[in-house]
């Protein structure tokens, strides 16, 4: 169980003006099902029931989870459940969206939730800008980690001054866009060891010198610092075939 609180980096957006020019960055339309994940005032979730099919907002704070029903109550098809998000099972066989405006302090615990657990294609998410970029980052263990799952791309700076209270830190709205595996399932824990010893340039470990040679040649690989996803996944696939 998480032991990290949530309500430590809580920061809100309560302007209507604001909510409405994030969500216009989205491609959320009347014909999705969004999961909310943290519904905080209800102020996102008020604006995510007008132009959605419906939304199950998840709420970890009983008081927080009142005033965002409250916000929805007229609404026949959206509901806030209170609960830990860290908790909560995906509908399965069905389709919907993400969007949250997510706690700073399980920030990772979160992405990562919705990269391995969810099915949702387009997760919208309003992160630490810093953050978002170690995301992206594949000189990073969890940059190369969620890369096989999901596209990651920031399409909005926010200005602290849209938050209350106002964060110490830039933030960002960031995409998750899932795409098709790069590996398959069962070469999952192979790949994650991989990826840890890569990151620790563990490189004697992983490769002979006449295979880690033939490998980057085979990859196009010039530069350590330097390369795609898909670069690491062909890296990958000669450590495999070298076993």
């Amino acid at each position: 169980m998480n032991q990290k609180n949530p309500k430590d980096t809580q920061n809100f957006i309560t302007s209507k003006n604001h909510v409405k020019n994030i969500l216009k960055n989205t491609n959320i339309t009347g014909q999705d099902k969004i999961i909310e994940i943290g519904a905080g005032k209800g102020h996102f979730t008020r604006e995510l029931d007008l132009i959605s099919q419906s939304v199950l907002a998840i709420e970890i704070d009983e008081k927080l989870a009142r005033i965002s029903q409250q916000k929805i109550e007229t609404s026949n098809n959206s509901k806030v459940l209170t609960m830990d998000f860290l908790q909560f099972d995906f509908p399965k066989n069905t389709d919907y969206k993400i969007f949250g405006n997510i706690p700073y302090n399980i920030s990772t615990d979160i992405v990562w939730k919705i990269a391995f657990e969810s099915n949702a294609k387009y997760s919208y998410l309003i992160v630490e800008k810093g953050f978002a970029k170690r995301l992206k980052n594949l000189q990073r263990a969890l940059g190369l980690l969620l890369a096989v799952e999901l596209d990651i791309k920031i399409i909005k700076n926010l200005p602290r001054s849209y938050f209350h209270p106002k964060p110490k830190v830039d933030s960002v709205l960031i995409v998750l866009k899932r795409h098709h595996p790069l590996i398959a399932k069962k070469d999952y824990p192979l790949y994650k060891k991989f990826v840890y010893k890569w990151v620790n340039k563990e490189y004697k470990s992983l490769f002979t010198n006449n295979q880690f040679r033939r490998a980057k040649q085979y990859a196009k690989l010039t530069n350590l610092t330097d390369y795609s996803i898909e670069q690491f996944i062909s890296i990958f696939n000669s450590y495999k075939l070298f076993q």
